[in-house]
């Protein structure tokens, strides 16, 4: 009895050894494990996307893999906190997610607002205020070649409304060069 107690322990002992090795050996990462590889610019995704380090004034912050809506995106931050999404779906869809987005704010009981510019040719909500500023979110769609994408963006105005223009031409730019 005492000889299988012995021979049980080491087997314990062995198995925790090499699982602890395997374990170290095959970790990967989140982004390697989403479908993420490096790129020379920054990240490309199995589905195509490419997500640069910096897009314009904004920096990658988080990848995202694949969801029911979209194949993959990344989000990005630019001064002062902007944030934006980018997000790439299947062909012919980005216009059923940009009804979705706005019925879900509409849900949420945000308030849709006009606004001029480049935001214009968004969907934009009032989504709160603090002293004198309104903070907002508008979301781009755009069909290209081969995918959909979209472009999720929350700032403040009009303290962040000069970055609003440039921000979506570099986005935009960083799109036409994935067709």
């Amino acid at each position: 009895m005492l000889h299988l107690t012995k021979l049980a322990l080491l087997c314990l002992i062995g198995a925790w050894t090499l699982s602890g090795i395997d374990a170290a050996e095959s970790q990967v990462s989140p982004e390697a494990e989403a479908g993420w590889q490096s790129d020379v610019e920054g990240l490309r995704h199995f589905t195509g996307l490419r997500c640069p380090d910096v897009i314009g004034a904004y920096y990658r912050i988080k990848v995202m893999e694949g969801d029911g809506s979209s194949l993959a995106g990344c989000i990005y931050t630019g001064r002062d906190g902007i944030t934006a999404v980018l997000r790439m779906h299947l062909q012919g869809s980005g216009r059923r997610e940009a009804v979705s987005f706005s019925r879900s704010y509409k849900a949420a009981g945000f308030e849709s607002i006009l606004l001029s510019g480049p935001a214009e040719t968004g969907i934009s909500f009032k989504t709160g205020t603090r002293d004198n500023a309104t903070q907002c979110e508008t979301f781009w769609h755009f069909a290209g070649a081969k995918a959909d994408f979209t472009l999720w963006m929350a700032y403040t105005l009009p303290t962040q409304e000069i970055d609003i223009g440039p921000a979506i031409a570099s986005f935009t730019e960083a799109l036409a060069r994935q067709n």
